[in-house]
């Protein structure tokens, strides 16, 4: 079970979705929540032990993805060695494809809403020692 995951969107509603499906997988001891980038970051720089997901709504309108990359990639590598962020967004434009590649903490970019069953595939393959009990949920 993963001990935190961080969901960044800037619809409420969103967000929502996304936390009532990862409780019903059972997955994950704490949730954080935000609507705001500059939030989510304040509160990431606040921390010691990092989540290990951060999901990402690619399209925000005071910070974006990108922007938010921009200032999570100054943050010290060593207390993110063990998180990974996930893009999520309602179309895929080539050139999102193209500068997710300049960012390395980037795992992948997917469609949202989220649902349980994306959930369960996101964490098999990102965390693929976890896979037995999060299959298992």
């Amino acid at each position: 079970m993963l001990k935190s995951i961080v969901l960044l969107d800037d619809n409420s509603a969103t967000n929502f979705i996304h936390e009532t499906y990862l409780r019903r997988v059972n997955c994950v001891e704490r949730i954080h929540t935000f609507t705001m980038g500059i939030k989510a970051i304040e509160y990431l720089k606040t921390l010691e032990v990092f989540p290990e997901l951060i999901f990402v709504d690619i399209n925000m309108p005071t910070m974006d993805a990108w922007e938010f990359m921009e200032i999570y990639e100054e943050i010290d590598m060593s207390l993110k060695i063990n998180t990974r962020v996930i893009l999520l967004t309602t179309s895929i434009i080539p050139s999102d494809k193209g500068k997710m590649s300049l960012y390395s903490e980037i795992e992948a970019m997917m469609f949202k809403p989220l649902n349980e069953e994306a959930i369960r595939n996101i964490l098999g393959r990102v965390f693929q020692s976890n896979t037995i009990i999060i299959l298992s949920c």
